[in-house]
């Protein structure tokens, strides 16, 4: 691969393998599903958290493991197990969207997040799907992503992992490809299939696999929603040289 750090952890990894190797992470399914009352209102949550079971064997992944809890279950400044955070999570629930004695009665909520892991070389990606209706005119749906080192437990960024010259490539590659897709090589013809224009670039919601790297683009990030949600792929030949 052409990603700057990860051949820089894999030289450092190759240095101290003979004397010890980073422990890999297991996972195992935080499986919720439940249905919620209350205010004469009704919310059916469901789960799948992917949880790091051997988090204790190291504190890289200890590291990883309370970030993806205040990830998925979006609480902050959360510090506890997977349970816990699945009650303070369905707490929450409560008091926003079920409280008693105020606003309508009737309504019909839906929460749902399931999570999917993988790993590439010194590399964990964590992405999190999220799908619901909490009111308004329609439900909202979206991918988040979050990559780690496996080596400190640090969440990488664009500049983490790609070189100057790569991410300088990155706004005419992404918007080349949406081009090639939607037959809208100008901003005019972008805004007619439904875009933003001017909000077309790199996201930090991105994810690595073998082959390159992933943009996601949810509803409103850069089109209406209408438009639904935007994939960009860029393999490692089209990403270049570093």
């Amino acid at each position: 691969m052409k990603f700057r750090l990860v051949l820089l952890l894999g030289a450092s990894l190759f240095i101290g393998s003979c004397s010890k190797r980073l422990p890999r992470p297991e996972f195992t399914t935080v499986a919720v599903d439940t249905l919620l009352v209350g205010n004469g209102n009704r919310c059916n949550v469901t789960f799948r958290f992917e949880s790091i079971r051997n988090a204790a064997k190291s504190a890289a992944l200890e590291t990883i493991e309370q970030a993806n809890i205040g990830y998925f279950f979006q609480l902050e400044e959360f510090s506890g197990t997977a349970d816990q955070a699945v009650a303070a999570a369905l707490q929450d629930i409560r008091t926003n969207y079920l409280p008693e004695g105020t606003g309508p009665t009737g309504a019909e909520y839906e929460i749902s997040a399931e999570a999917e892991t993988s790993t590439v070389d010194s590399l964990l990606c964590y992405q999190i799907t999220r799908a619901g209706y909490t009111g308004g005119a329609h439900g909202m749906y979206g991918t988040e992503c979050h990559t780690y080192s496996l080596a400190d437990g640090f969440e990488l960024s664009l500049a983490d992992l790609l070189s100057e010259a790569q991410i300088g490539r990155l706004d005419s590659l992404i918007r080349t490809k949406i081009a090639a897709r939607y037959q809208a090589s100008t901003d005019e013809e972008l805004t007619k299939a439904g875009f933003f224009p001017e909000y077309i670039a790199p996201t930090e919601n991105f994810r690595i696999s073998p082959e390159g790297i992933t943009f996601y683009y949810n509803p409103y990030d850069i089109g209406c929603y209408a438009l639904g949600a935007v994939e960009v792929t860029l393999s490692r030949e089209e990403l270049g040289s570093r």
